[in-house]
């Protein structure tokens, strides 16, 4: 009886052990997971187009844009006051083959990022741009994403 009770701790002792090392984890452990929601919106606004490049969470006050002589859209002035979720894709994009397209040095460009008011999903703006800039990292945790 004892070596069963012996038995029986150590199994339940292991599968502890075990389960505290495997356990199910439903995000990224940062801010970035919860942008991963936002997906099919941004999807949308590309029509579907292009190859996911990633995404990536911003708080207020991070989405600043500074450009002299170009007219920056008021939604992308006012995104700066919210959290924003930014999501890249590659391919090939004009401001008018997207929703709420703009772009910063002309109407063409091989990425196009989405940017969406994270607490209510409303698409902000779509930027097309030349080449994702090295100062955005995002994050890319699905690969198989288009």
């Amino acid at each position: 009886m004892k070596a069963k009770l012996v038995g029986f701790v150590a199994i339940v002792t292991v599968t502890g052990l075990l389960g505290g090392c495997t356990a199910a984890r439903n995000g990224l452990g940062t801010r970035d997971s919860a942008c991963f929601r936002v997906y099919p919106e941004a999807v949308a606004a590309v029509h579907g187009h292009g190859r996911f490049a990633g995404e990536r969470y911003l708080p207020p006050r991070s989405l600043i844009i500074d450009l002299h002589d170009v007219v920056v859209p008021d939604t992308l002035q006012d995104a700066a006051r919210v959290a924003t979720c930014l999501v890249a894709f590659e391919g090939h994009f004009t401001t008018s083959n997207v929703k709420l397209g703009w772009s910063p040095s002309g109407l063409t460009g091989r990425t196009a990022v989405v940017v969406i008011r994270q607490r209510d999903l409303v698409l902000l703006a779509t930027v097309v741009l030349g080449r994702i800039p090295r100062s955005l990292v995002f994050a890319r945790v699905f690969p198989r994403l288009r």
